[in-house]
């Protein structure tokens, strides 16, 4: 038997979330949808009231490649390398062309987030846009089960900047940067 490839797995394992998704909306099997919240971070309404789920609600899997800075990387996006924009937070710049304005705040983010993500399998969730003007992908990020975006709020080495029509987590966002700006962490200490 012929061994699959990780591309042919995540196509697969795509079709059998999308095939649970399908099944726990219309038969609102509670079992189903807590295994999807679970495991794929997918948030399905299980009252009366539809909720559109989409692909892009789906996470799939992906290799970084590379860290640019503390809020840009790249996967392996099928076989072709991506750059990918953590959307809702900003860090401060380390790989600007003018170089006066890279920080040696920015230098840490960055080297932190090359520790933390460089080599390791992420996932992305989309919003709204799913490009910018750069033509990267602007995604939430997730590593080990956790969003990466409020990883780097949380400890203060980011802050918030959000732009629509990608708000879906803004005011969350606010109140993790305002935890982080009450405990003095990062670069508000």
């Amino acid at each position: 038997m012929k061994k699959l490839s990780s591309k042919d797995k995540k196509l697969i394992t795509s079709i059998v979330v999308i095939i649970l998704i399908i099944i726990a909306v219309y038969t609102k099997n509670e079992s189903i949808v807590n295994y999807l919240e679970k495991n794929y971070n997918i948030n399905l309404e299980t009252n009366n009231e539809k909720k559109e789920t989409t692909l892009n609600d789906i996470l799939i899997g992906y290799k970084v490649v590379r860290v640019v800075d503390g809020d840009t990387i790249v996967i392996d996006y099928n076989g072709k390398d991506e750059r990918v924009r953590l959307i809702g937070i900003d860090t401060p710049e380390s790989v600007h062309p003018n170089e006066s304005k890279n920080t040696k705040e920015g230098i840490k983010v960055s080297n932190y987030t090359k520790q933390r993500l460089t080599g390791k399998t992420v996932k992305i969730e989309l919003d709204v846009q799913e490009r910018d003007k750069y033509g990267r992908i602007l995604a939430y990020v997730y590593i080990d089960g956790k969003m990466y975006n409020k990883e780097l709020l949380e400890k203060g080495y980011a802050k918030v900047a959000t732009y629509p029509p990608n708000v879906k987590y803004a005011d969350e966002f606010k109140k993790i940067q305002e935890k982080a700006r009450e405990n003095k962490v990062g670069m508000w200490n």
